[in-house]
């Protein structure tokens, strides 16, 4: 039997939608849940630390999808 963990996905701007999510799922798997395709110009962070789709994601993670700014 499988568990499920709760993962919010919070695009900004947009919104924020919560997703239920096979536990040991990733950050893809938790955006594909959320229906969000990210663009190259924006950031994934969980928390304050920068991570890439093949991030694992635990419950009541706080997965955030931001325009990252480009340095000079």
């Amino acid at each position: 039997m499988s568990e499920y963990i709760t993962v919010k996905v919070i695009r900004v701007p947009g919104g924020v939608q919560e997703v239920a999510i096979d536990d040991g799922s990733t950050v893809a798997d938790a955006l594909n849940a959320a229906s969000i395709t990210p663009n190259s110009n924006e950031a994934i962070k969980i928390g304050a630390e920068s991570v890439t789709l093949d991030s694992p994601v635990t419950d009541g993670d706080r997965v955030v999808i931001a325009q990252g700014a480009k340095g000079n």
